[in-house]
């Protein structure tokens, strides 16, 4: 119940402020919680005011996600057109991008989980086509930096603007899930090691074969997926019936369940699926799931233990064989790339879904603490060989990687999963630049 007191001051405050107060408030429920699963009720509470009130500032809870990432936008782009404006060397410039998305990560991080866990959803809302639009203009940017590199010679003339460009945005914005700027690096050596990474590459001169980019993208080269704009939601539902249409007729309702089930938790994200739309998908009367499943919560679970399980066993198989450490780190990028594109459910990973009591937390945040100690124990083998730089921070180094294969999936998700696996181990070990 709301305090005389509160009463009052929401009488007395002017309206920009308390506009401004209810968005703070809805954006850390969007973030917290996801956009489909908070409510108007929930932001009229967390802002200590009745539902009905708040509608008098907002007309939709939509609505309020719209000025959340209108402003988030409109802040991200002022800075990186003034930066590609300064007209520095094309290395300079790109440092500058990751510096600024760094730093609006870093002045807005609820803002920036939403966008990162939004976008994709939104990207077939003809209310927010808008949003394609930025995102076309941002990879302009990032892709006229990059060209500029390949033509005075910093970078590798094989590279392909547009794709990289889309490689380097995607990984930078999934560190909105846990970069802080409060942590080990402030957002200017955070971008400094992003070029180490992605520039220079892991692996020390002569210790790894180079292949050219553009071999292995194949046909891809030729039709590069873009963050275009893919039609309303209903086109995504009639591409995930098609997909379910593929699923053997034998198959038991289970099976179809939990296959539809990944299909929706990757196109539509796990808030905004709902237990009916499973069912729907799978064929299966919706009180059937119950038997099948027990609810949503235990499903995603057992999806989530299921693909971090599946990547575990593949790391460990690789190990067995005792690679070296350029090969072993190469095996790791495959490794994830593929597992990302065969489970779907990973995306809820990607854009840090899971959230809150749902599920089991200490046991999947056990299993992801064992990849991300994989990886880090791979990158120290490495360095202690004397095969990788010497400078490198294992742990940023993996988690930036990590962070790039996730949240890059729905850019490889067009170009088939081989030549994905080939593009992020070029990138990753050999690097961008020219010299090597």
């Amino acid at each position: 119940m709301l305090s005389d007191r509160a009463g009052a001051e929401r009488h007395i405050k002017p309206r920009a402020d308390r506009r401004a107060e209810i968005i703070r408030h809805a954006c850390a429920l969007f973030a917290k919680r996801g956009y489909g699963a908070t409510t108007v009720r929930q932001i009229a509470e967390s802002a200590d005011m009745l539902s009905g009130s708040l509608y008098h500032h907002f007309p939709s809870k939509e609505a309020m996600l719209l000025e959340v990432l209108d402003s988030f936008f409109a802040e991200i782009m002022s800075r990186q057109r003034a930066t590609v404006e300064r007209g520095e060397e094309p290395i300079a410039t790109l440092r500058g991008l990751l510096r600024d998305s760094l730093e609006v990560i870093g002045n807005s991080p609820d803002a920036a989980i939403v966008v990162v866990g939004e976008s994709r959803r939104l990207s077939r809302s003809e209310g927010f086509v808008w949003l394609s639009d930025r995102t076309a203009e941002a990879s302009t940017l990032w892709g006229r930096v990059l060209r500029r590199g390949v033509e005075n010679g910093s970078l590798r003339r094989d590279l392909h603007p547009v794709l990289l460009s889309l490689m380097l945005q995607s990984a930078v914005w999934g560190m909105a899930q846990w970069y802080r700027p409060s942590g080990r690096y402030d957002p200017d050596a955070a971008a400094g090691r992003l070029v180490d990474v992605f520039v220079r590459g892991i692996v020390r001169p002569g210790r790894h074969p180079s292949q050219r980019i553009c071999n292995l993208l194949g046909p891809a080269r030729y039709a590069v997926p873009t963050l275009r704009r893919v039609g309303p939601i209903e086109d995504a539902r009639i591409e995930a019936e098609r997909r379910m249409a593929r699923v053997p007729p034998q198959a038991d309702a289970r099976t179809r369940i939990r296959i539809a089930s990944n299909l929706l938790f990757e196109q539509d994200g796990y808030a905004s699926t709902t237990v009916r739309r499973i069912a729907d998908l799978a064929g299966v009367p919706v009180g059937s799931l119950a038997h099948h499943i027990g609810s949503k919560e235990q499903l995603l679970a057992e999806l989530l233990g299921e693909f971090l399980g599946d990547l575990r066993t593949a790391f460990d198989k690789d190990a067995a064989a005792q690679p070296a450490p350029v090969e072993r780190l190469g095996g790791l990028i495959g490794r994830t790339v593929e597992a990302h594109a065969y489970h779907g459910v990973s995306t809820v990973l990607a854009i840090n879904e899971v959230r809150g009591d749902e599920l089991p937390a200490g046991r999947l945040t056990s299993q992801r603490a064992k990849v991300a100690d994989t990886w880090t124990g791979a990158l120290v083998a490495g360095i202690r060989s004397g095969d990788f730089h010497p400078d490198l921070d294992p742990a940023f180094t993996q988690r930036v990687l990590r962070t790039a294969i996730s949240t890059g999936s729905r850019i490889y998700r067009g170009m088939g999963v081989r030549d994905a696996v080939g593009l992020y181990q070029e990138v990753a070990l050999v690097g961008m630049g020219a010299a090597r």
